[in-house]
This record gives structure tokens, C-alpha cells and sequence, in this order.
């Protein structure tokens, strides 16, 4: 129950874009993958987690799914990019202690101020109108598009872990042709990176890109990766935290020229 509680308050954080310190996001990651952030005793009693978008997987998920592999993959990474990292024994942090915290809100009306009526939906009691009280226009869809999505800032654990990704990222691809997206697709998938966070992107200069979504509970990172005829080019970047951004549609200031090795 406490750490439903503790994942829960870091789900609403992610939504208020609230930063997580580097020992709560180890701690949520690890108490995920690591069944209440207990030692694993056996293959039969692993606990594992889905992603930001995916539903929780079962205790007793095959090793061989995707989202598994990938949790595994991102807290071991995690981990060794914060020394101040809890360990087996370390207690699940009381919401109270994590950072982002707040009391409840004072009550909106003093004793006896409260206006008739029962809480509407949102927890608001709507106050009666006289009866020949003019009514307030209906609001209209506002017709001003969105701005798009530009590259956030990364945390230094995510600069750390954005950089161990892309070494290892560069290390498989190394002396490799990569001149299609499926090559590349390919043996991203082989690496614990499931397809659903391979994203293709538009060919840079006649060179294949994808970009690797790596965001999970707060966390802003992802990597662009370009191919080359003897490798890949990876980048580390920031994508805001809130699940209707595609990593896709961020805007990024260009960085590289035509890749030519």
C-alpha cells in the first residue's frame, strides 16, 4: 500500500512538472523492477512494472517482455548514475518527505461562509444565481494553435544517463552500416529497447534518424540517433514530461551536419 502511494504522489507530480531528486526517482525505479525494493529471491517472485503509457505488468511476467527488459535496463542505468542512491534495505520514503510535497489547501470558505449547494464534480460548490441574474457567455474553443514542444533542459542524472545510453548505443552500431531505418529499428529492439519507444524520424541528408523515448515517471530524456555508413551518431535530449508530447513533434536546434563516416 505504501508504495502505491508513493508511486501515485510521483504520477501526480510527473503532471504538475515537478523535478524528482535523484534519490526518489532511483527509489520509485528500483521499487518497481524490484518488488516493493526487496531483494529478488527467485525468477517466480520478480515484480515488474509497465512504462508512463502502459498498463502494470503481472508478478509474474516472462522475463522475455519487452517493458520488463526495458525497466530492468533504465534502473540499472539509473543506479549507477546516483551515488546517493538507496539500496535493498532503504525504507520507501513517506510522501510527506518527497520533494513537491503540499498540505492540503486551506478550506476555501470560513465557518459559517460556506454558500448552499452540494460539491460539483471538481469539488466546487456553485453558488445560486437570483433568478433574473444575466448568465455568462458560454465559452468558445479557443482558436489559437499550440505551441509546439521544444527541447527541456536535462537534470545531471539525466545528462549521466542520457550519455550511458548513448555509449552503449554507439558501441553496438560501431563499424556498422547504418543506411536504412530498419537496420537501425533492428538492433535497437535487440538491445532492450521496445519498438513502441522507437520513434522513425524524417532522413537526415539521405542518413536514417529514430529517436528513443526514455521518459519514465518525471524523467525527460531521449535520444536521437543518426546513422552513418560506419556507425551512428547518438544525442541525448530533452522532451517535456507530459504524455501528450510525442518525442516526435519536439523541436530541436540543428546540431549536426550530413553525416559523412
Amino acid at each position: 500500500m505504501l508504495m502505491c502511494a508513493v508511486i501515485g504522489f510521483l504520477h501526480g507530480a510527473c503532471m504538475r512538472s515537478i523535478p524528482l531528486a535523484k534519490p526518489v526517482l532511483v527509489a520509485a525505479l528500483g521499487c518497481m523492477v524490484l518488488s516493493g525494493c526487496g531483494t529478488q529471491n527467485a525468477a517466480t517472485d520478480q515484480a515488474s512494472a509497465g512504462s508512463a503509457v502502459s498498463t502494470a505488468t503481472p508478478l509474474d511476467a516472462p522475463l522475455d517482455d519487452p517493458e520488463t527488459r526495458f525497466l530492468e535496463l533504465i534502473t540499472r542505468i539509473t543506479v549507477d548514475c546516483a551515488p546517493d542512491a538507496p539500496d535493498d534495505r532503504a525504507e520507501v520514503p513517506q510522501p510527506e518527505d518527497l520533494p513537491g510535497w503540499e498540505e492540503a489547501p486551506p478550506p476555501r470558505y470560513g465557518s459559517g461562509e460556506t454558500p448552499p449547494g452540494g460539491p460539483d464534480t471538481g469539488g466546487d460548490i456553485p453558488v445560486p444565481l437570483p433568478s433574473d441574474a444575466t448568465r455568462p457567455p458560454e465559452s468558445t474553443p479557443s482558436a489559437v494553435k499550440p505551441k509546439p514542444a521544444r527541447e527541456v533542459p536535462l537534470t545531471g542524472i539525466e545528462r549521466c544517463s542520457g550519455s550511458e545510453h548513448a555509449q552503449r548505443v554507439t558501441e553496438a552500431f560501431k563499424n556498422t552500416e547504418t543506411t536504412s531505418y530498419q537496420v537501425m529499428h533492428t538492433t535497437l529492439t535487440s538491445m532492450e529497447y521496445p519498438a513502441s519507444r522507437i520513434h522513425r524520424m524524417p532522413s537526415h541528408a539521405g542518413a536514417p534518424r529514430a529517436r528513443l523515448d526514455l521518459r519514465f515517471i518525471g524523467s525527460n530524456l531521449a535520444l536521437e540517433v543518426t546513422g552513418t555508413s560506419s556507425g551512428v551518431i547518438v544525442e541525448a535530449f530533452g522532451a517535456p514530461e507530459t504524455e501528450d508530447v510525442k518525442v516526435t513533434d519536439v523541436k530541436r536546434k540543428p546540431k549536426l551536419d550530413a553525416p559523412t563516416s
